[in-house]
């Protein structure tokens, strides 16, 4: 049954902190929303006024359903804790219904049939549509090997410098007008872990998304091979570890050589998720 208010409820950025401990239950079972909410909750003095917005069902204790859907500017992250999904569905639609044209969805599979309802009613059409294995890395991958410390001697490992939001922003092969700025975004206010060569020009990165996922991976061509992704990979978990944070990721399931070495480095497979990008047809 739809929810009878006409209106939905704005949770407060500073109530995030009570919404995200309702995922710490069967942990780490919901580890990818209380890591959403977690980095909303830390993001919710950096952001523009209107760039972040959590709404939920006016009609139900979001306390006890743990229901929302989160916006990052054009990006909608959602969940609930509740058996059934009719409230969510409400929710999802009014905000779809009533937000941008062109929409960036990600998702647990669990919700499939209720997006696929809504981009229906409301009128979407899919732009992409991919499913993604989610993996995590329970324990850490072990010390520094004889070819990390090779690359110690060639490279500069450190944070990325917001100096070089524009080569990362250029190099991301999903740059779209639906994220926003979205790896300066990363850059300027998550972790994240870059490689320099000897004239000290960013040749590899990692960043930490709003899910607290390791994305936006990338080497350059002429540095590839070499084994500095596995390297930033393997030192990036070990920083989040260090945090008592749970190193994951979302790789595209064709991705099969990202999910192999994420495998070798001895994260696991736990969940499938889907990522949709979707624009309004025209009435």
């Amino acid at each position: 049954m739809s929810p009878q208010a006409s209106s939905l409820e704005i949770i407060p950025l500073e109530e995030l902190c009570v919404l995200r401990d309702l995922y710490r239950i069967e942990w780490p079972r919901y580890a990818y929303t209380y890591y959403t909410l977690d980095n909303c909750y830390h993001w919710r003095t950096l952001a523009r006024d209107g760039e972040l917005q959590v709404v939920t069902d006016p009609s139900r204790d979001w306390r006890s359903t743990g229901t929302f859907v989160l916006r990052d500017c054009k990006e909608l992250f959602f969940y609930t804790l509740e058996a059934t999904t009719d409230g969510l569905e409400w929710i999802l639609g009014r905000v779809m219904k009533d937000g941008d044209v062109i929409v960036s969805l990600v998702y647990d599979s669990r919700f499939r049939e209720l997006v696929d309802r809504i981009v229906s009613s409301h009128s979407f059409a899919k732009d992409s549509d991919e499913r993604m294995v989610c993996y995590r890395q329970m324990t850490p991958c072990g010390d520094v090997d004889g070819n990390e410390e090779q690359l110690q001697r060639e490279y500069r490992f450190s944070p990325v410098s917001p100096d070089d939001s524009e080569i990362v922003e250029e190099q991301w092969v999903h740059s779209d007008t639906v994220f926003s700025k979205l790896p300066t975004r990363l850059i300027n206010r998550n972790p994240s872990l870059g490689v320099y060569d000897t004239k000290d020009r960013l040749v590899a990165w990692c960043l930490i998304d709003q899910t607290g996922s390791l994305a936006i991976f990338q080497t350059m061509p002429d540095h590839r091979r070499k084994g500095l992704g596995r390297a930033i990979i393997k030192r990036l978990s070990a920083e989040l570890h260090a945090k008592d944070q749970l190193p994951q990721a979302y790789i595209v399931e064709s991705n099969v050589a990202s999910r192999r070495l994420f495998e070798q480095l001895g994260f696991s497979a736990v969940e499938l998720w889907y990522w949709t990008k979707l624009h309004k047809r025209e009435p």
